[in-house]
């Protein structure tokens, strides 16, 4: 590993810029909103990738995000591999709707915890062109000390599920588009 790989940050902000206009929009009781990212990702030396993920709508900042793969991929395991990024989001997507919920609603939370498993397996062969990969199961689990009644919880965690985009698209599988140029040309 060169040493400015282990000077990089592994998640930057390169640009700052949100519309004050539509600060608290989403804490609104009533919503119909779409939300838009865009991603341009590279690979770099190794297994590394650098993606900028810019949140277009609402107008959001941009990041940079470095991942690694680990040793048992030749990676230099500099930073966390896209499944830890892929995990991660589904835990951070569902907890901000569940503080957004309790936020509108008043909810008096004192703490709220989860903890995952998420599988996946692959198989096949990368020389015959068989290998696939599939995600096998997400087992999140939450603690939440709270006086509210078990109903108001269970209400909260309902919605929480519902409005979670990252939850909703395991559960139903959106389209997937992928295109390809090479050398200029489009891939048909």
């Amino acid at each position: 590993m060169a040493l400015h790989e282990s000077r990089t940050p592994i998640v930057r902000k390169v640009c700052e810029s949100s519309d004050p206009d539509e600060h608290g929009s989403s804490l609104q009781p009533v919503q119909k909103r779409e939300v838009v990212l865009r991603l341009e990702a590279e690979s770099l030396e190794n297994m590394r990738k650098r993606a900028t993920v810019r949140v277009d709508q609402p107008k959001g900042s941009t990041f940079e995000i470095i991942c690694d793969e680990g040793p048992y991929l030749d990676g230099d395991d500099t930073a966390p591999p896209p499944l830890a990024y892929y995990s991660a989001s589904i835990a951070f997507c569902f907890l901000t709707q569940l503080s957004r919920y309790a936020t509108v609603r008043k909810l008096k939370i004192r703490s709220m915890k989860l903890t995952q498993e998420t599988r996946f397996t692959m198989e096949g062969s990368i020389i015959k062109g068989t290998l696939a990969g599939q995600g096998v199961e997400v087992v999140t689990h939450l603690d939440i000390e709270s006086d509210e009644p078990e109903e108001a919880i269970r209400q909260m965690i309902e919605v929480g599920k519902n409005s979670c985009f990252i939850h909703q698209s395991i559960m139903n599988p959106v389209p997937s588009t992928i295109q390809a140029k090479v050398n200029g040309q489009l891939l048909s």
